[in-house]
């Protein structure tokens, strides 16, 4: 099992946990006004992240408030270039009035989803990530990661403490059964398992690799606060500690 991992949060996304939150957590992804947030929450967020330590992430995501960036998009590769870097610059330049700066860009919800799987759309993200000197987080085995190390954009795998994954190593939809976990006492082995082993049972029943380097727990659920203190109790019970990653010093943040 892994001595130290970190363990990442998206925030400003409106459920009133966030402080709390920052406590807990290592690594932030801060939703950039797309699907959730606005220039207050961003700043609030930040401002706290700051307070705590935790490491800035920008967490973009299609401009669809009413259904949280869930629903896919038909977007051009230069209206989806032209969203990343918006709400990316927006998060920055709220950051850099703090004092702070940005380490990593994670996509949200279904922007997420089609970066992870199409080559296209991960390299575009990758570039994106590139040209604002971000780490791109990531599925592990993903295309967002293959076209990340192709381009030489350092890469941030993570792990879905509350999702399920299909044989193909992608999350399964939200609109099926069991595709999102929320009780303790089958996230907490399945998570500890996975750090031991590198493995996760895939909603079929098959056993994948998931190399990861983060876990995340998402924020958005009446339960994230919760969840994510037993997570870190669990892993520190374990002897693994919390910490950002990656261990990058303040003169290598843009």
């Amino acid at each position: 099992m892994s001595s130290a991992i970190d363990l990442n949060c998206d925030l400003g996304e409106g459920m009133g946990s966030d402080a709390e939150l920052l406590q807990i957590v290592s690594s932030a992804n801060i939703a950039c006004g797309g699907h959730a947030g606005n220039a207050q929450t961003m700043k609030e967020a930040v401002t706290a992240a700051k307070r705590w330590g935790v490491n800035i992430g920008a967490h973009p995501g299609y401009e669809d408030k009413e259904h949280f960036g869930r629903r896919p998009q038909s977007l051009s590769d230069a209206e989806i270039q032209q969203l990343l870097h918006s709400q990316i610059d927006t998060l920055r330049e709220i950051a850099k009035a703090q004092g702070s700066a940005l380490t990593h860009v994670r996509a949200h919800g279904a922007l997420g989803n089609l970066t992870d799987a199409e080559p296209h759309a991960a390299g575009l993200l990758s570039a994106v990530a590139k040209q604002q000197g971000l780490a791109l987080m990531v599925l592990g085995q993903s295309a967002a990661e293959q076209a990340a190390r192709e381009t030489g954009v350092p890469v941030i795998r993570q792990f879905f403490a509350d999702r399920a994954y299909d044989r193909h190593g992608q999350l399964v939809s939200r609109s099926l059964t069991d595709s999102v976990l929320h009780e303790p006492q089958r996230i907490i082995p399945r998570l500890l398992s996975a750090l031991d082993s590198g493995k996760v049972t895939s909603i079929e029943g098959d056993l994948i690799p998931v190399g990861f380097d983060t876990i995340c727990v998402h924020g958005d659920t009446d339960s994230a606060l919760a969840l994510a203190a037993e997570i870190r109790h669990a892993l520190e019970q374990h002897g693994v500690t919390i910490r950002p990653y990656p261990p990058m010093s303040r003169s290598t943040r843009l």
